[in-house]
């Protein structure tokens, strides 16, 4: 099951509003509150779940009984997400709850940087050794967990979206129905979106996935011509989907996540469809070339199959603990 970890100071009500300084901007506290309550919807339907933790300290006085705990993936050990994740350094993704019986994992852990901040790495270099097991998600994520301390073997490994394969979410599908065809979906995080209106004018019909739920996204995606995105997510479900894409890198503050892309992709032999930045002749020139679909499916499920010797090996080394 799932561990039901949401800090508190996460939650959509009037105490968060003011100490998550969102006054100014009430519209978008609105917005956020709508998806989240998207999201939820989808956990509740398809997640089975502990009771809910709000903190560490909830974690720590009565932790989810359990014989493995593992944590990943998406930036969970993000050196924000260690510092401020609860407004105050709180290692709860490096497991530092439950008994010394209990075996820790680390599954595709991403760290979201290619180098840990001093003052972050000061916190984390306390409780890496917590995990008896340890894989990352990005290459890069191997030099950042040995500049921790971590003192274990380290295995880079998939993305868990990618573990089960495309037809793992036709459950999702048949609950959403069919979605809209011929158009250009966009997918651009980090105040991106602003290039919708050039990509429209590249390629026509846009169609920007934002604040829908779970199963919209997932079928806005699988119906598109193409896409244009710079979320890994994004590029992860247009390789399982068979979409054409485009996958923009991050700059400033935020490129230290973009070997994810390099990762993903050199496993795939698709390097060729990153851009540093959006240019609609190079966008164009790469949707005119052709991808190999039945050789991506079999470099993809290769590199499945390596997650899931993985999770086989911890249980496998759990059992004989």
């Amino acid at each position: 099951y799932m561990i039901d970890y949401k800090p508190g100071n996460r939650d959509h009500n009037l105490k968060n509003f003011i100490l998550n300084r969102k006054l100014p901007h009430p519209l978008q506290y609105v917005r956020e509150a709508a998806l989240d309550r998207l999201f939820e919807e989808f956990r509740r339907k398809y997640l089975v779940r502990s009771r809910r933790y709000g903190s560490l300290e909830e974690l720590r006085n009565d932790p989810p009984a359990a014989d493995i705990y593992v944590s990943g993936s998406d930036q969970v050990l993000h050196p924000r997400t260690l510092m401020k994740g609860e407004r105050l350094p709180a290692p709860a993704y490096m497991l530092d709850f439950g008994g010394a019986d209990v075996f820790r994992a680390g599954y595709a852990v991403s760290f979201g940087c290619t180098s840990y901040p001093e003052g972050a790495a000061a916190v984390a270099r306390k409780y890496i050794g917590r995990f008896d097991l340890l894989s990352v998600r990005e290459t890069t994520g191997v030099n950042v967990a040995e500049s921790l301390g971590y003192k274990g073997r380290l295995w880079t490994v998939p993305d868990p979206t990618i573990l089960a394969g495309a037809s793992a979410y036709d459950k999702v599908f048949s609950a959403g129905g069919n979605g809209p065809s011929g158009h250009t979906a966009t997918y651009l995080l980090h105040g991106r979106s602003a290039l919708n209106p050039r990509i429209e004018h590249d390629f026509g019909t846009v169609r920007p996935l934002g604040g829908c739920s779970v199963p919209d996204w997932l079928l806005e995606i699988r119906y598109a011509d193409r896409l244009v995105t710079n979320s890994f997510h994004g590029t992860v479900f247009a390789l399982l989907f068979h979409i054409p894409f485009v996958s923009l890198l991050e700059t400033g503050a935020a490129a230290g996540m973009n070997d994810r892309f390099a990762t993903l992709l050199s496993r795939v032999g698709l390097t060729d469809r990153i851009l540093p930045a959006y240019d609609g002749r190079r966008a164009e020139e790469i949707f005119g070339r052709d991808i190999s679909w039945d050789a991506v499916d079999s470099l993809m499920d290769g590199y499945a199959r390596e997650g899931r010797d993985f999770i086989e090996m911890l249980l496998a080394r759990q059992c004989v603990r």
